[in-house]
């Protein structure tokens, strides 16, 4: 069976461990019933397959070759995941993994940011879609094609699971038993962060107003409300449930302001996979198109933000997408607001 684009399993296989020899052993691809649950996902409607097919993988891939745009965000959940600020600390043989990871966009974050910078190989990224996975493979990075409900992983092999930028793509009646991997996975005191945008909240509204009609996939999918987690992590055995609001912008800098706005503007595009209703348009009309479709819908208030920290004080009186300068240059800023929930898996000895 192919399990990447070109690649066997046992192809693969030997490939990651000649690589990664640290988190080979985290790997169980010939769990059984695993290749059925492959299979059955070459057969559904695959969101980020290639833009040629019907999905938006290409643009969003495309979107995402900058990691850095998620990088507050992206930071803020290694902190929850690993309870530290930093890898300095990080226990030997610590490992994450990455549920729905995509490309492997916060390996490649880690490896931008200082806090978060280290030679060995922490974390590993999973996700269904082969193209995604393999694009992680293919920059260097420990890479596994997996489902969230079925994860190719041995028990207790990691001490933390991340399920993030993606989680409302689980079917509701499906999230249990994403749960249920997540426990199996996890040494006893390791930690699951959930991460989603809250019912009812501008990014929720964005997806179901925005991606949904402008999206060649559509965006039918259930977000989480605000009793979800704790109901949900707690009836699958999970301890210790708590849910913060994190601050979770998409930030891009650049020389001048024209630039740095332009370029958030393509980002939204291709990140979302947002099409024109009336047929091709000049790349200024698209820009000024996505603008105003960020600006009308995605817009917070100065009380969204007040019980977060860090968010520059232009952005809070905007509330929506924002263009101001720093050291750095020129700062795009699209801000956002994510719903985070911290588990911890019991120890059955304690």
């Amino acid at each position: 069976m192919e399990y990447l684009p070109g690649l066997t399993v046992e192809k693969f296989e030997r490939l990651f461990a000649e690589r990664f020899p640290e988190m080979a052993s985290a790997l169980w691809l010939r769990r059984p019933g695993g290749e059925a649950i492959l299979d059955l996902g070459r057969t559904t409607t695959n969101e980020f397959g290639s833009d040629d097919s019907g999905g938006r993988g290409d643009s969003f891939r495309r979107a995402h070759e900058r990691s850095s745009v998620k990088a507050t965000g992206m930071s803020n959940l290694l902190e929850l995941a690993t309870g530290l600020t930093g890898v300095d600390r990080l226990p030997a043989g610590f490992r994450l993994l990455d549920v729905l990871g995509g490309s492997g966009t916060l390996v490649r974050v880690t490896r931008e940011l200082p806090q978060w910078r280290t030679d060995r190989d922490w974390i590993l990224t999973g996700d269904v879609a082969p193209e995604m996975a393999a694009q992680a493979f293919d920059y260097g990075l420990p890479a596994v094609r997996q489902p969230a409900q079925f994860l190719l992983c041995h028990d207790d092999a990691f001490d933390a699971v991340l399920v993030a930028y993606g989680a409302h793509h689980i079917p509701v009646e499906e999230r249990n038993g994403c749960y249920a991997e997540a426990q199996r996975v996890l040494r006893p005191g390791g930690r699951l962060v959930v991460h989603d945008f809250e019912t009812g909240t501008p990014m929720a509204h964005w997806f179901e107003q925005i991606v949904d009609a402008y999206s060649p996939t559509g965006h039918q999918y259930t977000h989480f409300t605000a009793t979800d987690f704790e109901k949900d992590l707690t009836a699958a055995g999970f301890t210790d449930v708590r849910t913060v609001r994190v601050y979770d912008p998409i930030t891009i800098t650049a020389d001048d302001a024209a630039s740095a706005r332009n370029r958030m503007l393509w980002y939204v595009r291709n990140a979302y996979g947002l099409t024109p209703p009336d047929g091709p348009t000049t790349d200024e009309e698209v820009l000024n198109w996505v603008e105003h479709l960020v600006t009308t819908c995605l817009r917070y208030t100065k009380d969204d933000f007040a019980s977060l920290e860090a968010v520059p004080e232009q952005v809070r009186s905007a509330g929506t997408l924002t263009v101001y300068e720093t050291d750095e240059g020129f700062r795009a800023e699209l801000p956002r607001i994510a719903y985070v929930a911290v588990a911890v898996n019991a120890d059955p000895a304690a």
